[in-house]
Protein backbone atom coordinates (compact mmCIF):
# COMPACT_ATOMS: atom_id res chain seq x y z
CA UNK A 1 0.00 0.00 0.00
CA UNK A 2 1.18 3.62 -0.87
CA UNK A 3 -0.22 6.54 0.93
CA UNK A 4 0.82 10.13 -0.90
CA UNK A 5 4.52 8.46 -1.74
CA UNK A 6 5.65 7.64 -5.55
CA UNK A 7 6.34 4.33 -6.91
CA UNK A 8 8.69 6.28 -9.62
CA UNK A 9 12.28 6.81 -9.17
CA UNK A 10 12.37 10.66 -9.00
CA UNK A 11 14.33 12.33 -11.93
CA UNK A 12 17.28 14.76 -11.15
CA UNK A 13 20.97 13.76 -9.69
CA UNK A 14 21.05 13.10 -5.84
CA UNK A 15 23.68 14.18 -3.22
CA UNK A 16 26.52 12.30 -2.23
CA UNK A 17 27.73 12.73 0.79
CA UNK A 18 30.96 14.09 1.55
CA UNK A 19 34.02 11.55 2.06
CA UNK A 20 34.51 10.16 5.63
CA UNK A 21 30.93 12.40 6.46
CA UNK A 22 29.04 10.21 9.56
CA UNK A 23 25.33 9.71 7.80
CA UNK A 24 23.85 6.68 7.56
CA UNK A 25 24.58 2.95 8.17
CA UNK A 26 26.49 0.98 6.34
CA UNK A 27 25.36 -1.11 4.27
CA UNK A 28 27.80 -3.97 4.81
CA UNK A 29 27.77 -4.09 8.00
CA UNK A 30 26.13 -7.05 9.67
CA UNK A 31 22.86 -6.05 11.16
CA UNK A 32 23.12 -4.85 14.82
CA UNK A 33 20.04 -5.11 16.77
CA UNK A 34 19.23 -5.47 20.71
CA UNK A 35 18.75 -9.14 20.67
CA UNK A 36 18.67 -11.36 23.12
CA UNK A 37 21.36 -11.61 26.09
CA UNK A 38 24.45 -13.40 24.84
CA UNK A 39 24.57 -16.12 27.63
CA UNK A 40 27.67 -17.14 29.26
CA UNK A 41 29.68 -15.19 26.67
CA UNK A 42 28.35 -11.92 28.14
CA UNK A 43 30.79 -12.18 31.28
CA UNK A 44 33.42 -12.22 28.63
CA UNK A 45 36.39 -10.11 29.94
CA UNK A 46 34.71 -8.40 32.66
CA UNK A 47 36.70 -8.59 35.51
CA UNK A 48 39.83 -9.22 33.44
CA UNK A 49 39.62 -5.55 31.90
CA UNK A 50 38.65 -3.96 35.77
CA UNK A 51 41.77 -5.38 36.76
CA UNK A 52 44.00 -4.48 33.59
CA UNK A 53 42.17 -0.90 33.49
CA UNK A 54 41.43 0.40 36.62
CA UNK A 55 45.22 1.12 37.70
CA UNK A 56 45.13 3.49 34.58
CA UNK A 57 42.20 4.79 35.81
CA UNK A 58 42.55 5.91 39.33
CA UNK A 59 45.41 7.56 38.21
CA UNK A 60 44.04 9.63 35.27
CA UNK A 61 41.43 10.61 38.67
CA UNK A 62 44.13 12.16 40.70
CA UNK A 63 44.94 14.27 37.77
CA UNK A 64 41.34 15.28 37.69
CA UNK A 65 40.99 15.62 41.09
CA UNK A 66 44.08 18.22 41.37
CA UNK A 67 43.00 20.07 37.90
CA UNK A 68 39.21 20.27 37.97
CA UNK A 69 36.73 20.99 40.45
CA UNK A 70 33.24 19.55 40.72
CA UNK A 71 30.60 21.61 39.81
CA UNK A 72 28.38 22.69 42.64
CA UNK A 73 25.14 21.89 43.23
CA UNK A 74 22.21 24.19 41.58
CA UNK A 75 18.90 24.28 43.37
CA UNK A 76 16.38 24.59 41.12
CA UNK A 77 13.89 23.05 39.21
CA UNK A 78 14.66 19.17 38.28
CA UNK A 79 13.28 16.70 35.39
CA UNK A 80 13.27 13.22 34.87
CA UNK A 81 13.57 11.74 31.55
CA UNK A 82 12.89 8.30 31.32
CA UNK A 83 12.87 6.60 27.84
CA UNK A 84 12.07 2.50 27.45
CA UNK A 85 13.22 2.01 24.36
CA UNK A 86 10.45 0.74 22.03
CA UNK A 87 7.31 1.05 24.79
CA UNK A 88 4.49 1.35 22.31
CA UNK A 89 1.49 3.86 23.70
CA UNK A 90 -0.65 1.26 23.97
CA UNK A 91 1.48 -0.20 26.86
CA UNK A 92 -0.67 1.63 29.00
CA UNK A 93 -3.41 2.66 27.47
CA UNK A 94 -4.32 -1.17 27.05
CA UNK A 95 -2.57 -3.11 29.11
CA UNK A 96 -2.01 -6.96 28.34
CA UNK A 97 -2.89 -9.49 30.45
CA UNK A 98 -0.18 -10.66 32.76
CA UNK A 99 1.03 -6.62 33.10
CA UNK A 100 1.49 -5.37 36.03
CA UNK A 101 2.71 -1.92 35.66
CA UNK A 102 1.46 0.27 38.56
CA UNK A 103 3.77 3.21 38.64
CA UNK A 104 3.34 3.85 35.36
CA UNK A 105 -0.45 3.78 35.02
CA UNK A 106 -0.50 6.30 38.06
CA UNK A 107 1.67 8.65 36.58
CA UNK A 108 -0.66 8.19 33.55
CA UNK A 109 -3.38 8.87 35.47
CA UNK A 110 -2.32 11.55 37.88
CA UNK A 111 -0.74 13.44 35.10
CA UNK A 112 -0.67 14.41 30.97
CA UNK A 113 -0.34 11.59 28.30
CA UNK A 114 -0.38 10.93 24.82
CA UNK A 115 -2.12 8.43 22.57
CA UNK A 116 0.44 7.99 20.77
CA UNK A 117 3.68 10.17 19.52
CA UNK A 118 4.98 10.30 16.14
CA UNK A 119 8.32 9.57 15.74
CA UNK A 120 11.46 10.03 12.93
CA UNK A 121 12.21 8.07 9.84
CA UNK A 122 13.71 6.13 9.89
CA UNK A 123 12.00 4.87 13.26
CA UNK A 124 15.18 4.03 14.96
CA UNK A 125 16.64 4.52 18.66
CA UNK A 126 19.73 7.19 17.49
CA UNK A 127 17.60 9.80 15.38
CA UNK A 128 14.59 9.56 17.34
CA UNK A 129 16.33 9.80 20.83
CA UNK A 130 18.99 12.93 19.06
CA UNK A 131 15.40 14.30 18.40
CA UNK A 132 14.11 14.08 21.47
CA UNK A 133 16.63 16.37 22.97
CA UNK A 134 16.95 18.92 19.69
CA UNK A 135 13.67 19.33 18.53
CA UNK A 136 14.88 18.94 15.02
CA UNK A 137 14.61 16.21 12.41
CA UNK A 138 17.41 13.83 11.24
CA UNK A 139 17.82 16.08 8.52
CA UNK A 140 19.01 18.81 10.76
CA UNK A 141 20.92 17.36 13.62
CA UNK A 142 23.14 15.13 11.31
CA UNK A 143 21.63 11.32 13.21
CA UNK A 144 20.07 9.77 10.35
CA UNK A 145 20.09 6.15 11.42
CA UNK A 146 22.06 3.68 14.08
CA UNK A 147 25.29 3.11 12.57
CA UNK A 148 27.60 5.78 12.08
CA UNK A 149 29.04 5.10 8.33
CA UNK A 150 27.89 2.94 5.58
CA UNK A 151 30.99 2.43 3.67
CA UNK A 152 31.90 -1.02 3.00
CA UNK A 153 34.57 -2.29 5.85
CA UNK A 154 34.97 1.11 7.23
CA UNK A 155 33.81 1.04 10.69
CA UNK A 156 31.12 -1.50 9.65
CA UNK A 157 30.04 -1.79 13.15
CA UNK A 158 30.35 1.97 14.57
CA UNK A 159 26.65 3.64 16.02
CA UNK A 160 26.33 7.39 16.01
CA UNK A 161 27.85 7.17 19.96
CA UNK A 162 29.38 10.66 19.84
CA UNK A 163 27.64 13.89 20.57
CA UNK A 164 29.69 15.88 18.06
CA UNK A 165 27.82 14.14 15.64
CA UNK A 166 25.20 16.57 16.21
CA UNK A 167 25.13 19.14 14.50
CA UNK A 168 22.29 21.99 16.41
CA UNK A 169 22.17 22.16 19.91
CA UNK A 170 20.42 19.98 22.40
CA UNK A 171 18.77 20.06 26.08
CA UNK A 172 22.02 19.22 27.85
CA UNK A 173 23.57 22.50 26.01
CA UNK A 174 20.93 25.14 26.88
CA UNK A 175 20.87 23.38 30.42
CA UNK A 176 24.29 24.19 31.09
CA UNK A 177 24.03 27.60 29.13
CA UNK A 178 21.19 28.63 32.00
CA UNK A 179 24.24 27.19 35.00
CA UNK A 180 22.16 23.87 35.07
CA UNK A 181 23.23 20.86 36.07
CA UNK A 182 23.09 17.67 33.57
CA UNK A 183 23.14 13.43 34.20
CA UNK A 184 23.22 10.73 31.60
CA UNK A 185 22.92 7.55 31.96
CA UNK A 186 22.90 5.33 28.94
CA UNK A 187 21.15 8.06 26.42
CA UNK A 188 22.63 7.56 23.26
CA UNK A 189 25.09 9.93 21.34
CA UNK A 190 25.86 11.42 24.98
CA UNK A 191 29.73 10.40 24.89
CA UNK A 192 31.78 13.45 24.46
CA UNK A 193 29.17 15.32 25.51
CA UNK A 194 28.99 18.45 27.83
CA UNK A 195 27.06 16.83 30.64
CA UNK A 196 28.09 16.87 34.01
CA UNK A 197 27.92 13.52 34.93
CA UNK A 198 27.57 11.59 31.52
CA UNK A 199 27.28 7.53 31.18
CA UNK A 200 27.22 7.23 27.33
CA UNK A 201 25.85 4.13 25.84
CA UNK A 202 28.82 2.89 24.03
CA UNK A 203 30.25 -0.49 23.64
CA UNK A 204 33.78 -2.07 22.30
CA UNK A 205 32.67 -2.96 18.39
CA UNK A 206 35.02 -5.76 18.32
CA UNK A 207 32.74 -7.96 20.65
CA UNK A 208 29.28 -6.33 20.55
CA UNK A 209 26.65 -5.28 22.71
CA UNK A 210 28.11 -6.64 25.58
CA UNK A 211 28.19 -4.56 29.20
CA UNK A 212 31.25 -3.47 29.99
CA UNK A 213 31.81 -0.54 32.59
CA UNK A 214 35.56 -0.21 32.07
CA UNK A 215 34.94 0.06 28.25
CA UNK A 216 32.51 2.74 29.21
CA UNK A 217 34.47 4.66 31.66
CA UNK A 218 37.19 5.32 29.19
CA UNK A 219 34.85 8.06 27.54
CA UNK A 220 33.86 9.11 30.81
CA UNK A 221 35.14 11.93 33.80
CA UNK A 222 37.63 9.68 35.58
CA UNK A 223 36.31 10.87 38.86
CA UNK A 224 32.85 10.38 37.94
CA UNK A 225 33.96 6.94 36.61
CA UNK A 226 35.79 6.24 40.08
CA UNK A 227 33.00 7.62 42.19
CA UNK A 228 29.98 5.44 40.18
CA UNK A 229 31.67 2.53 39.29
CA UNK A 230 33.38 2.40 42.83
CA UNK A 231 29.65 2.86 44.49
CA UNK A 232 27.78 0.43 42.30
CA UNK A 233 30.86 -2.01 42.58
CA UNK A 234 31.09 -5.40 39.68
CA UNK A 235 28.42 -6.27 37.61
CA UNK A 236 26.67 -8.93 38.67
CA UNK A 237 26.76 -12.53 36.46
CA UNK A 238 23.63 -12.19 34.59
CA UNK A 239 22.81 -8.74 35.69
CA UNK A 240 20.35 -7.20 33.19
CA UNK A 241 21.86 -4.25 31.61
CA UNK A 242 19.06 -2.05 33.13
CA UNK A 243 20.05 -3.11 36.05
CA UNK A 244 23.34 -1.56 36.31
CA UNK A 245 21.93 1.32 34.42
CA UNK A 246 19.30 2.25 37.55
CA UNK A 247 22.16 1.13 39.95
CA UNK A 248 24.00 4.27 38.49
CA UNK A 249 21.43 6.55 38.16
CA UNK A 250 20.46 6.29 42.01
CA UNK A 251 24.14 7.15 42.85
CA UNK A 252 24.11 10.25 40.38
CA UNK A 253 20.45 11.42 42.29
CA UNK A 254 21.83 10.57 45.52
CA UNK A 255 25.04 11.97 45.54
CA UNK A 256 24.71 15.20 42.94
CA UNK A 257 21.45 15.96 42.78
CA UNK A 258 21.49 17.03 38.25
CA UNK A 259 18.84 19.58 37.45
CA UNK A 260 18.20 17.59 34.67
CA UNK A 261 18.71 13.50 34.47
CA UNK A 262 18.93 11.39 31.27
CA UNK A 263 18.21 7.70 31.81
CA UNK A 264 17.61 4.86 28.74
CA UNK A 265 16.31 1.67 29.37
CA UNK A 266 17.27 -0.92 26.68
CA UNK A 267 16.14 -4.76 27.81
CA UNK A 268 12.81 -4.41 26.75
CA UNK A 269 14.02 -3.53 22.71
CA UNK A 270 15.98 -6.17 23.40
CA UNK A 271 13.41 -8.59 24.26
CA UNK A 272 10.98 -7.37 21.64
CA UNK A 273 13.37 -7.93 18.94
CA UNK A 274 13.81 -11.51 19.68
CA UNK A 275 10.26 -12.47 20.44
CA UNK A 276 8.20 -9.82 19.27
CA UNK A 277 5.70 -7.31 20.90
CA UNK A 278 3.22 -8.59 23.42
CA UNK A 279 5.13 -11.62 23.73
CA UNK A 280 5.37 -13.18 27.76
CA UNK A 281 9.14 -12.65 27.54
CA UNK A 282 7.99 -8.92 26.78
CA UNK A 283 5.36 -8.55 29.23
CA UNK A 284 7.77 -9.72 31.88
CA UNK A 285 10.45 -7.14 31.45
CA UNK A 286 7.67 -4.23 30.93
CA UNK A 287 6.85 -5.49 34.46
CA UNK A 288 10.67 -4.98 35.18
CA UNK A 289 10.92 -1.73 33.74
CA UNK A 290 7.58 -0.68 35.97
CA UNK A 291 9.51 -1.92 39.27
CA UNK A 292 13.05 0.32 37.75
CA UNK A 293 10.56 3.35 37.34
CA UNK A 294 9.27 3.15 41.00
CA UNK A 295 13.06 2.80 41.97
CA UNK A 296 13.95 5.86 40.20
CA UNK A 297 11.29 7.94 41.95
CA UNK A 298 12.17 6.91 45.32
CA UNK A 299 15.73 7.64 44.72
CA UNK A 300 14.35 11.34 43.86
CA UNK A 301 12.30 11.41 47.20
CA UNK A 302 14.80 10.06 49.18
CA UNK A 303 17.23 12.76 48.04
CA UNK A 304 14.40 15.53 49.32
CA UNK A 305 13.72 16.18 45.25
CA UNK A 306 10.10 14.51 45.13
CA UNK A 307 8.06 18.00 45.65
CA UNK A 308 10.11 19.67 42.60
CA UNK A 309 11.49 16.85 39.88
CA UNK A 310 8.90 16.79 37.09
CA UNK A 311 9.19 13.21 35.07
CA UNK A 312 8.76 12.58 31.71
CA UNK A 313 8.27 9.07 30.48
CA UNK A 314 8.85 8.32 26.77
CA UNK A 315 10.00 6.24 24.44
CA UNK A 316 11.47 6.01 21.22
CA UNK A 317 9.61 4.28 18.54
CA UNK A 318 6.70 1.06 18.92
CA UNK A 319 7.55 -2.25 17.61
CA UNK A 320 5.58 -4.68 14.93
CA UNK A 321 5.69 -8.35 14.74
CA UNK A 322 7.49 -10.04 12.06
CA UNK A 323 7.91 -13.22 10.13
CA UNK A 324 9.29 -12.79 7.03
CA UNK A 325 12.81 -11.08 5.76
CA UNK A 326 13.64 -9.70 2.87
CA UNK A 327 16.82 -8.92 0.97
CA UNK A 328 16.85 -6.31 -1.10
CA UNK A 329 20.56 -6.04 -1.86
CA UNK A 330 20.56 -9.75 -3.26
CA UNK A 331 18.76 -8.04 -6.52
CA UNK A 332 21.01 -5.30 -6.53
CA UNK A 333 23.93 -7.96 -6.51
CA UNK A 334 22.45 -9.26 -9.12
CA UNK A 335 21.91 -6.40 -11.14
CA UNK A 336 25.29 -5.66 -11.01
CA UNK A 337 24.76 -2.68 -8.84
CA UNK A 338 26.57 -3.80 -6.07
CA UNK A 339 28.98 -6.20 -5.01
CA UNK A 340 29.10 -9.13 -1.85
CA UNK A 341 31.73 -11.87 -1.05
CA UNK A 342 30.34 -15.47 -0.33
CA UNK A 343 28.84 -14.88 3.23
CA UNK A 344 26.90 -12.28 1.14
CA UNK A 345 28.45 -9.10 2.89
CA UNK A 346 28.30 -6.33 0.87
CA UNK A 347 31.99 -5.13 -0.47
CA UNK A 348 30.96 -2.42 -2.70
CA UNK A 349 29.38 -0.91 -5.56
CA UNK A 350 28.18 1.35 -8.13
CA UNK A 351 25.45 2.13 -5.00
CA UNK A 352 25.23 2.45 -1.23
CA UNK A 353 22.58 0.98 0.84
CA UNK A 354 21.01 0.61 4.39
CA UNK A 355 18.91 -1.66 5.78
CA UNK A 356 16.62 -0.38 8.96
CA UNK A 357 14.75 -3.30 9.54
CA UNK A 358 11.47 -1.66 8.58
CA UNK A 359 13.00 0.61 5.76
CA UNK A 360 15.88 0.30 2.88
CA UNK A 361 17.69 3.38 1.96
CA UNK A 362 19.43 3.55 -1.59
CA UNK A 363 22.17 6.60 -2.35
CA UNK A 364 24.38 6.87 -5.35
CA UNK A 365 26.28 9.26 -6.20
CA UNK A 366 25.07 12.78 -8.35
CA UNK A 367 27.15 12.43 -11.24
CA UNK A 368 25.24 8.53 -11.78
CA UNK A 369 22.06 8.46 -14.04
CA UNK A 370 21.09 5.24 -11.95
CA UNK A 371 17.78 5.53 -11.20
CA UNK A 372 16.57 3.33 -14.04
CA UNK A 373 18.66 0.76 -13.50
CA UNK A 374 17.61 1.14 -9.49
CA UNK A 375 14.10 0.71 -10.70
CA UNK A 376 14.78 -1.84 -12.86
CA UNK A 377 16.37 -4.16 -10.07
CA UNK A 378 13.64 -3.60 -7.39
CA UNK A 379 10.72 -4.35 -9.58
CA UNK A 380 10.92 -8.11 -8.26
CA UNK A 381 9.93 -6.61 -5.11
CA UNK A 382 7.11 -4.40 -6.71
CA UNK A 383 5.62 -7.40 -8.49
CA UNK A 384 5.81 -9.85 -5.45
CA UNK A 385 3.88 -6.75 -3.06
CA UNK A 386 7.14 -6.72 -0.98
CA UNK A 387 7.62 -3.15 -0.88
CA UNK A 388 4.13 -1.28 1.65
CA UNK A 389 5.58 2.03 -0.10
CA UNK A 390 8.26 3.55 -2.33
CA UNK A 391 9.87 7.25 -1.17
CA UNK A 392 11.63 9.51 -3.28
CA UNK A 393 13.67 12.81 -2.96
CA UNK A 394 10.49 14.82 -2.14
CA UNK A 395 8.87 12.61 0.49
CA UNK A 396 11.92 11.98 2.33
CA UNK A 397 12.94 15.81 2.29
CA UNK A 398 8.96 16.45 3.70
CA UNK A 399 9.39 14.00 6.24
CA UNK A 400 13.09 15.14 7.39
CA UNK A 401 14.73 11.68 6.78
CA UNK A 402 18.42 11.44 5.18
CA UNK A 403 18.64 14.38 2.57
CA UNK A 404 21.39 12.07 1.12
CA UNK A 405 19.20 9.17 0.29
CA UNK A 406 17.53 8.91 -3.45
CA UNK A 407 15.29 5.98 -2.46
CA UNK A 408 13.96 4.48 0.53
CA UNK A 409 11.46 1.38 0.38
CA UNK A 410 9.26 0.76 3.51
CA UNK A 411 8.98 -3.08 4.47
CA UNK A 412 5.05 -4.39 3.93
CA UNK A 413 3.24 -5.96 6.97
CA UNK A 414 4.77 -8.72 8.74
CA UNK A 415 8.34 -8.06 7.31
CA UNK A 416 11.21 -6.63 7.77
CA UNK A 417 14.52 -6.08 5.50
CA UNK A 418 18.28 -7.19 5.85
CA UNK A 419 21.63 -5.81 4.40
CA UNK A 420 22.59 -9.40 3.68
CA UNK A 421 22.82 -10.55 -0.47
CA UNK A 422 22.79 -14.54 0.39
CA UNK A 423 19.63 -16.99 0.47
CA UNK A 424 15.91 -16.46 -1.01
CA UNK A 425 14.56 -13.29 -1.91
CA UNK A 426 12.33 -13.62 1.41
CA UNK A 427 12.17 -16.48 3.69
CA UNK A 428 9.84 -17.12 6.93
CA UNK A 429 11.41 -17.01 10.45
CA UNK A 430 10.19 -17.61 13.82
CA UNK A 431 8.18 -14.26 14.91
CA UNK A 432 10.35 -11.73 16.11
CA UNK A 433 9.54 -7.89 16.55
CA UNK A 434 11.01 -4.69 14.66
CA UNK A 435 10.84 -1.20 13.92
CA UNK A 436 12.40 1.52 11.57
CA UNK A 437 9.32 1.54 9.62
CA UNK A 438 7.25 4.76 8.74
CA UNK A 439 6.10 6.45 12.20
CA UNK A 440 2.24 6.46 11.26
CA UNK A 441 2.21 2.91 10.16
CA UNK A 442 -0.09 0.78 12.89
CA UNK A 443 2.11 -0.55 15.77
CA UNK A 444 4.81 2.31 15.91
CA UNK A 445 3.14 4.86 18.28
CA UNK A 446 5.90 5.98 20.99
CA UNK A 447 4.70 6.66 24.27
CA UNK A 448 4.38 10.08 26.20
CA UNK A 449 3.37 10.56 29.99
CA UNK A 450 4.29 13.55 31.97
CA UNK A 451 3.71 13.95 35.71
CA UNK A 452 4.95 15.98 38.61
CA UNK A 453 4.10 19.26 40.51
CA UNK A 454 3.84 21.28 37.41
CA UNK A 455 1.94 18.77 35.67
CA UNK A 456 -1.87 18.61 35.50
CA UNK A 457 -4.21 15.61 35.38
CA UNK A 458 -6.31 13.74 33.49
CA UNK A 459 -4.62 15.27 30.03
CA UNK A 460 -4.82 13.39 27.26
CA UNK A 461 -3.16 15.14 24.16
CA UNK A 462 -4.27 12.42 21.82
CA UNK A 463 -1.34 12.24 19.13
CA UNK A 464 2.18 14.48 19.39
CA UNK A 465 5.23 14.76 17.68
CA UNK A 466 8.50 14.23 18.83
CA UNK A 467 9.68 17.53 17.96
CA UNK A 468 7.68 18.73 20.91
CA UNK A 469 9.61 16.88 23.53
CA UNK A 470 12.69 18.77 23.69
CA UNK A 471 11.04 22.24 24.15
CA UNK A 472 8.81 20.65 26.73
CA UNK A 473 11.27 19.64 28.96
CA UNK A 474 13.32 23.21 29.36
CA UNK A 475 9.85 24.75 29.98
CA UNK A 476 9.79 22.43 32.89
CA UNK A 477 13.55 23.55 33.48
CA UNK A 478 12.17 27.37 33.82
CA UNK A 479 14.19 27.68 30.10
CA UNK A 480 12.26 29.52 27.42
CA UNK A 481 13.90 29.50 24.11
CA UNK A 482 11.74 30.60 20.93
CA UNK A 483 14.76 29.54 18.88
CA UNK A 484 15.30 26.35 20.29
CA UNK A 485 14.41 23.40 18.38
CA UNK A 486 10.94 23.50 15.29
CA UNK A 487 8.49 23.03 17.89
CA UNK A 488 6.83 24.70 20.65
CA UNK A 489 6.70 22.95 24.03
CA UNK A 490 3.07 21.24 24.91
CA UNK A 491 0.91 23.80 26.30
CA UNK A 492 -1.75 22.07 28.19
CA UNK A 493 -0.02 20.26 30.34
CA UNK A 494 1.27 22.76 32.71
CA UNK A 495 -0.31 23.72 35.98
CA UNK A 496 1.57 26.83 36.83
CA UNK A 497 2.09 29.97 34.44
CA UNK A 498 4.74 29.91 31.65
CA UNK A 499 8.05 29.87 32.63
CA UNK A 500 10.33 32.98 32.76
CA UNK A 501 13.17 32.84 31.03
CA UNK A 502 15.88 32.03 33.23
CA UNK A 503 19.18 33.36 32.98
CA UNK A 504 22.68 32.10 33.59
CA UNK A 505 24.37 32.60 36.80
CA UNK A 506 26.80 35.26 36.97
Amino acid sequence: MVIGYTRLIPKGAGNKPPAGDATAGTHAAPQVRRGAPQGAGKQFSRHRIWEASLAALVTLGVLWVILYAQPAKVRHRHVLVISIDGMRSDTYLRPLPGLHIPNLLRLKQQGSFADGMIVVYPSLTYPSHTTMMTGKLPAQHGIYTNLSSRVPGKDAKDWFWFSHAIRCPTVWDVARRHGLTTASIGWPVTAGADINWDVPEIWNPAIGRVPEPMYVAKFMNPIFALQALGAVGLPKANEDDDDLRIALARYVIQEHQPNLMLIHLVDLDAMQHQYGPGSPQAVQVLNSEDHRIGEILAAYQKAGLGKNTDVFIVSDHGFVKVHRIILPNKLFVKAGLLSADAHGNITGGRIDTVSNDGSFFIYWPPHRHLGRAVYRAILPLLERHLVWAVLGRNALKALGADPNARLALDAPSGAMFDSSAKGPLVSSCPTKGSHGYLPFRPGLEASFIAWGPGIKSGVDLHLIRETSIASTILKALGIIDPKFGDTPPLQDIWKRPAARPHHPHA
